[in-house]
């Protein structure tokens, strides 16, 4: 299973239109982490069957903060294998100055990965057992980085892996 990762849009949307075009007929999801969640679900009506995920980030108001998806990739040996994500922004867990707080409250939420955005620096890495992605951004790249999104595939055993592409 593939998931599209994106963050920090800021209301510039034409790098999102094409990786969407691009992706839309390979991945089951499309998660925004912040910063113009409703940059993406401006999308949902051209991609009715394509699930979107927004979580706010720090510009956004009235939007939640984190979500929790939960996955069962496959049975493993008749016993259910659970894939948790947590979405968040970051700029609540100090993330410019790493990503510390992050993973620990990764853990305090049970889940074994953590998608965030806020730095616009593209990030894939795995701490403590928990995976970890940021997407950078597609429309306002910093720290030298080039305008970024993920992808990241969850294997039929549970395992997480991911990707970051230039637009």
């Amino acid at each position: 299973m593939k998931l599209l990762v994106v963050s920090d849009t800021h209301n510039i949307t034409s790098q999102l239109e094409k990786i969407l075009a691009g992706h839309a007929d390979e991945v089951k999801m499309v998660c925004h982490i912040g910063n113009a969640p409703y940059d993406l679900m401006k999308y949902q009506p051209m991609y009715p069957n394509l699930p979107m995920i927004a979580i706010a980030g720090n510009g956004d108001y009235d939007e939640r903060p984190e979500a929790i998806l939960e996955f069962s990739p496959c049975l493993d040996a008749g016993k259910e294998i659970l894939v948790r994500i947590l979405l968040i922004h970051g700029h609540r867990h100090g993330v410019y100055d790493g990503i510390d707080r992050l993973i620990y409250y990764t853990k305090q939420k049970g889940a074994n990965a953590v998608f965030f955005g806020h730095t616009h620096i593209p990030l894939v890495t795995t701490v403590d057992g928990i995976y970890v992605m940021n997407p950078g951004s597609p429309s306002c790249p910093r720290g030298n980085s080039k305008a970024s999104y993920g992808i990241v595939e969850i294997s039929p055993e549970g395992e997480i892996t991911g990707r970051i592409y230039p637009v």
